[in-house]
């Protein structure tokens, strides 16, 4: 069961900079408030999910996938937002 939590929170510091630095960087362009929080909202759930499903079960479980498919959903969305609003301040300067 230790061994699971330290996983777990592995598992979150491995994750969770990469996805706040695209919300820091996102809220330093300027971008959408609903996007912020959509981001911001969609890797809270997602870490809680993907936490629980390693540390209640060994081995593969529904919480570890949809917390793994929702972190990586903010990464994918995160990502196109930062370029889309990266080039759009080009574009308009």
């Amino acid at each position: 069961m230790l061994q699971r939590k330290v996983r777990a929170y592995g598992n979150f510091a491995e994750y969770v900079p990469l996805a706040l630095i695209f919300i820091l960087a996102l809220e330093l362009m300027h971008s959408q408030n609903w996007l912020l929080w959509f981001l911001g909202s969609a890797l809270t759930i997602a870490r809680i999910a993907h936490a629980w499903g390693v540390i209640t079960t060994y081995g593969p479980s529904p919480g570890r996938a949809f917390g793994f498919f929702l972190t990586w959903l903010v990464y994918i969305v995160g990502a196109a937002a930062c370029v889309y609003y990266g080039f759009a301040g080009i574009v308009h300067n």
